[in-house]
């Protein structure tokens, strides 16, 4: 038989063998086994159903828990925000072991074998992640972190920092200073980790997330401010040597870019906690030392309409401190009482204000008595009209010094702290600078923020507005500013933009004119009438980002670009007549790198309120 007639026979013998089991088996073992495999897959199906739809309820219900702790303990936290409100020891007492409990009772919950299998779960798993990390890092905050701060600063607070005749007893504030690092170290990692979670999908989950990420962000962000200060206090106050400080007093009545003019040059001295502040010399005796201090660049753009001669009274007009302080110190070296200097410290009559405030009340010569609500006002327009212009120095010597020496002779731990909170505040707002040419010390004056400089942080930007008299007066004590910095996206890139609107009024009245001088009204030297500002501004982009589509509402020029020291800027003249306005809005655009919002970098006021509103109701950065 062939292979062909064979496979044929064999097909058939095949089919034949099908039929006939077929026809045996209808009804059988087979069919029964194939529908019991049916049933019991869909059995199990709702078996799981039933499991998911248990074990999802649950997992709301947990969620829900999980989301009121969470709130309760942002209330709590809200309370103990900053090292001032950890100073209250019965305050803590009482709110700390309840925010414990809150951040506990959390974390216990998102610990739990549900919630980290559910955090495997495609997508919203993320979610689930994102609240385990949430919860971890506030139950750390509360656990770990708050508590050194508060141990640390009830420490402090026991301790005396008078050592007799003046000194500051520096011993409790350096044993201070591990506990602050520490728990400051502890702050950022948590902030780091919060930061870093995924973006939720779910608004019951994103809602207390931001609120989380706002509040740990302001915590973490005071408490790191007030760590670097605490870090660098001894510094400042000669635990490692005697240091010698040039002290630069300015008037922010007559604006220039970082401050004011310049009016006198003094010392400051610290060694091993004792202090000193020497006599003050009025710019008179600088002036002629080294001419101008500006490079071609900067020449430029203080050209006009006033041709600022860079001697020692206009070097403020760098918008860098840093071009200040180093350009003080050279001229301080040419003069008669050339010294080693360790560090620059800039001061104005808010600084001397707010120090009076902490130190007590200072009885000048003639019997006026300065608080710490009238000095700014006095020594930056009242002085003008009632002390003659030869004793001006003198009187703005004596209130600085003053309340320095009643400051640190009195000086307890809380009025340290509360000096460091006040030295980061003003120095934001560029009322202190202080700047220091040791390397060691460096890290604690200019890489706390002491020293202000053009806006350089991609990731937190900032535009600047510099101000600058070119009408020699003192009437930028009546010139107030107003700017709205409203965000209108967040960009796919990562950058955000924003709409800026910068309004500038002069506030002097009639009455003012008429009963004014010369040396307050100015309008003597052909640039500007008399009570008329005439300010020559720069406009500073944040870094990694841009300025457009300027216009301009008042008498004031469009601004032009310019270039200065390696960095863009725009330029513009206003002239503001008494009772009149210029308003200038523009758009901006941030780096892709900006992690935070924009701020407002200006030229200082005679205030603390910087007359700054910020609207980020369109979108929130991630």
């Amino acid at each position: 038989m062939s292979d062909a007639a064979y496979d044929v026979d064999s097909g058939a013998h095949n089919r034949r063998t099908r039929r006939n089991s077929g026809q045996h088996g209808r009804g059988g073992k087979p069919r029964h086994l194939l529908r019991n495999i049916v049933i019991s897959v869909v059995l199990v199906l709702l078996v799981l159903a039933g499991v998911s739809a248990i074990l999802g309820y649950k997992l709301y219900r947990e969620a829900q828990q999980v989301k009121e702790h969470e709130q309760q303990a942002m209330t709590l936290l809200s309370s103990v925000q900053s090292v001032d409100q950890l100073k209250d020891s019965n305050a803590i007492s009482t709110i700390l072991p309840k925010l414990q409990s809150e951040t506990s009772a959390a974390r216990t919950i998102t610990d739990g074998t549900l919630w980290r299998v559910a955090s495997v779960v495609p997508v919203y798993g993320n979610d689930i992640t994102t609240v385990r990390g949430m919860t971890t890092a506030v139950d750390s905050l509360a656990n770990t972190a708050l508590p050194k701060l508060s141990t640390t600063v009830q420490t402090m607070l026991s301790s005396s920092l008078s050592a007799g005749n003046g000194k500051v007893n520096l011993q409790p504030i350096v044993e201070a200073q591990s506990g602050f690092k520490s728990a400051n170290a502890s702050l950022q990692s948590e902030l780091k980790t919060l930061k870093a979670l995924p973006d939720p999908h779910l608004n019951q989950v994103k809602e207390p997330y931001d609120l989380a990420v706002e509040q740990f962000t302001s915590v973490a962000g005071k408490i790191d401010q007030v760590n670097d200060l605490i870090q660098m206090m001894p510094k400042f106050l000669g635990a490692d040597g005697a240091r010698n400080y040039l002290i630069v007093a300015q008037t922010t009545s007559e604006a220039r870019s970082s401050g004011g003019l310049i009016g006198s040059l003094g010392t400051f001295s610290t060694n091993n906690g004792v202090i000193s502040v020497g006599d003050f010399h009025p710019n008179t005796e600088f002036i002629s030392l080294g001419g101008s201090q500006a490079n071609a660049e900067e020449e430029s753009v203080f050209k006009s309409p006033l041709d600022l001669a860079f001697d020692i009274r206009d070097l403020a007009a760098f918008p860098d401190s840093s071009r200040t302080t180093t350009t003080v110190n050279a001229i301080w070296q040419k003069s008669p009482y050339a010294s080693t200097i360790d560090g620059v410290m800039m001061i104005d009559p808010v600084f001397v204000q707010e120090m009076i405030k902490l130190g007590g009340n200072v009885t000048l010569p003639n019997g006026q008595q300065l608080t710490g609500e009238n000095t700014a006002e006095f020594l930056l327009n009242g002085i003008y009209k009632t002390v003659p212009v030869a004793q001006q120095d003198a009187y703005f010597e004596y209130a600085a010094s003053t309340a320095m020496n009643n400051l640190f002779s009195n000086l307890t731990a809380e009025k340290m702290i509360s000096m460091t909170q006040s030295f980061t505040t003003l120095a934001n707002q560029r009322h202190l600078y202080l700047y220091s040419f040791h390397e060691d010390d460096a890290k604690y004056f200019q890489g706390a923020g002491l020293s202000k400089g053009t806006p350089e942080s991609e990731a937190e930007p900032e535009i600047g507005i510099y101000l600058n008299q070119n009408n020699p007066s003192k009437l930028d004590w009546y010139l107030h500013r107003k700017t709205v910095i409203t965000r209108k996206s967040c960009n796919a890139d990562g950058s955000q933009s924003y709409h800026v609107e910068f309004t500038a009024t002069n506030t002097l009245t009639q009455s003012e004119m008429a009963s004014g001088n010369a040396y307050i009204l100015g309008g003597v030297n052909g640039i500007g009438a008399s009570g008329t500002p005439v300010e020559k501004i720069l406009f500073y982009s944040p870094k990694g980002g841009a300025i457009s589509n300027f216009t301009v509402t008042g008498e004031a020029d469009k601004p032009g670009q310019a270039s200065m020291d390696g960095k863009k800027l725009w330029t513009s003249i206003a002239t503001i007549a008494p009772g009149k306005s210029v308003t200038y809005a523009y758009d901006v655009s941030t780096s892709s790198k900006a992690t935070s919002d924009l701020k407002l970098d200006q030229t200082p006021m005679g205030w603390t309120d910087e007359g700054v509103t910020y609207n980020t109701q369109a979108c929130v950065i991630k």
